[in-house]
């Protein structure tokens, strides 16, 4: 029922020329009625601009029927909304692209088709990938749940927050491994005349992957030539240092006793007092990986195991013992003290060996030393405080060694940098990843030491 008087019979005749902001003043300052806009033909588009709380408030007010606002052109969703039970429903605004909706019906609506603004819910995760999240998933497992379908793309994106580069490294990975050897006397001879470099450590403490970074820096460096007398030192040189060019790490060898690698590096210095040049030699060396599933095994058993290998390894040559501590089992001592004794029974076998009366200095090498919380410049200090620490009677049992031998010894942290699921080094460019220059050149100077006697002859003279 509309009541309107003249005056307002005369504004309501020409009722769609005015503005929202009028409509709004005449229906809240200046007592028109809602039925009377409706009588005088309020066109649908006015009438849907209005407030819907406003609305709501004049069609209780005046009575009006849901006829008769589904007639007057207002919408299904505001007269839904005006007539249903309840209080009023205010409008829902999208997060992402800000869009208002009329009612949390719409915004719902919208939410589930629009891929725009709101990504499907993840499926749910696998085993597979809560061992990634959880870090107990190696790369070939990873490769194998892809290629099976086991696991998608999107999942190790969206669980695991992988890359699509990383992906396709993992897609890609190909690691290639040495043939067992049982019989060490199966193995090539180890060359004399050499300086021979062991390289001992417990199982997955990083020793081949320190070694296959030295080898790639030689590669980029372009100073060492494998021995081509020795093919199967040969191939371990291209698997480790041509592997971890690309970004691979070796796979552990646990079977065969240990490999080596016969070297020459070609090293140029300048030399002269007034006249300077340059002046090449050639340093004959031997790498030798101690397999550290052996070397466990060798310690557990005690020196027995070791005496069919005291002939293969007695060849007179000087040489430099690196012993790998694994920094990342630090857990408060308990697996740090299995290594310190494991590495102290190893010296006393090396002790009767002979190996120690040939050994000029032995290097106590802390990887993953990019897990230490000091800045790069500080690595040297925090491996000596680590060693102090959680290897003290390995350390007291090599001083003692030490005086009684007379060979030289020293602590020196080491870092390929950040690695992801065993096998593969996420950041494997020496330009954007500095530890891969800071610690192979370091290693790289203690073996030049070692070696000076081959640039010079008696009395000083030099040979070449």
């Amino acid at each position: 029922m509309c009541n309107a008087n003249p005056h307002q019979q005369t504004i309501l005749n020409s009722i769609n020329t005015y503005t929202t902001d009028y409509l709004v003043n005449f229906l809240t300052l200046h007592n028109f009625e809602l039925s009377c806009m409706l009588k005088y033909g309020i066109s649908p588009e006015k009438l849907n601009e209005l407030d819907i709380e406003l609305i709501r408030e004049r069609v209780e007010k005046e009575n009006i029927s849901k006829e008769q606002m589904l007639e007057a052109g207002l919408t299904r969703t505001k007269i839904d909304k005006i007539f249903s039970i309840g209080g009023p429903v205010s409008s829902v605004s999208c997060p992402i692209c800000e869009m208002t909706f009329e009612s949390q019906e719409n915004y719902m609506s919208y939410k589930q088709t629009c891929f725009t603004c709101f990504i499907p819910p993840p499926p749910p995760e696998s085993n597979l990938i809560k061992q990634i999240k959880e870090g107990k998933a190696n790369v070939l497992d990873i490769q194998d749940g892809l290629l099976e379908g086991t696991i998608t793309t999107d999942e190790l994106k969206i669980h695991c927050g992988l890359d699509d580069k990383l992906i396709q490294r993992i897609y890609s990975y190909s690691s290639e491994q040495m043939d067992t050897v049982d019989d060490i006397n199966a193995l090539p001879p180890l060359k004399k005349d050499r300086t021979d470099f062991y390289f001992f450590g417990m199982p997955s403490a990083g020793k081949s992957c320190l070694i296959a970074s030295l080898l790639s820096h030689w590669m980029r460096e372009g100073i060492c030539n494998p021995e081509v007398s020795n093919p199967r030192g040969v191939k371990y040189f291209r698997i480790l240092g041509g592997g971890f060019s690309k970004g691979i790490l070796p796979r552990n060898n646990p079977n065969t006793f240990l490999d080596y690698i016969e070297l020459t590096l070609s090293v140029t210095e300048e030399v002269g007092f007034f006249k300077k040049r340059n002046r090449k030699y050639d340093i004959p060396i031997n790498i030798l990986d101690m397999a550290g599933e052996k070397f466990k095994r060798v310690v557990e058993t005690g020196p027995d195991s070791f005496d069919k290998h005291k002939n293969y390894l007695n060849n007179g040559n000087p040489k430099a013992l690196f012993f790998v501590l694994d920094y990342s089992v630090d857990d408060g001592g308990v697996e740090a003290f299995e290594q310190s004794l494991n590495l102290v029974v190893l010296l006393n076998i090396l002790k009767e060996m002979g190996i120690l009366d040939e050994s000029e200095s032995i290097y106590l090498m802390v990887t993953k030393a990019d897990m230490f919380d000091v800045p790069l410049s500080q690595y040297n200090d925090k491996a000596k405080e680590y060693v102090n620490t959680y290897y003290a009677q390995f350390k007291n049992r090599l001083e003692d060694l030490s005086d009684q031998f007379g060979f030289s010894w020293e602590v020196m942290p080491y870092s390929i940098g950040q690695c992801a699921f065993g096998q593969l080094l996420l950041d494997y460019n020496p330009n954007s990843n500095p530890h891969l220059k800071v610690f192979p050149e370091q290693v790289s100077d203690k073996i030049k030491e070692h070696t000076a006697r081959y640039k010079r002859g008696i009395g000083g003279v030099f040979t070449n």
